[in-house]
């Protein structure tokens, strides 16, 4: 009866220890931040690249996280629903953020005013991939 406890326990260990391990192995990276939308209602269109290195198909539930510019916050984001990442390969997440009015004319400012290399955009947020939540904080230079 013993042996048979610590097999069960074994089997759920690296259960759970595979799991945590494919949530480790996504890779998220911020691609593009591109105006969109109309001068009403502006938009902000995201690109996020995932990127697999495992042997093993993973699937993204949701992605949650806000865009700022320079440390100032622009937008908040979210996207729930599957996406499937096959095997060693990659996959482009397209997602729209709508700003606000003040993070909008603040991030303006910044690009008018910041020298040419000098402004950075940051994503900070989180994914459910295959159950496991998995932290995201990506910067790239505008």
């Amino acid at each position: 009866m013993k042996n048979l406890f610590y097999l069960i326990g074994g089997a759920a260990a690296l259960f759970l220890l595979s799991r945590f391990r494919f949530g480790q192995k996504a890779i998220f990276q911020l691609r593009s931040l591109r105006p969109g939308g109309s001068l009403l209602q502006p938009t902000i269109n995201v690109e996020l690249a995932v990127q697999n290195p495992t042997n093993t198909t993973i699937k993204i539930k949701s992605i949650t996280g806000s865009i700022s510019v320079n440390d100032r916050f622009l937008a908040n984001l979210s996207a729930f629903g599957d996406q499937t990442v096959a095997p060693n390969s990659e996959s482009t997440l397209r997602l729209v953020a709508r700003p606000s009015a003040l993070g909008v004319f603040e991030s303006v400012r910044e690009l008018l005013t910041a020298a040419a290399g000098q402004v950075s955009a940051t994503f900070r947020g989180s994914a459910n991939v295959d159950g496991i939540v998995v932290p995201i904080t990506e910067t790239r230079s505008l």
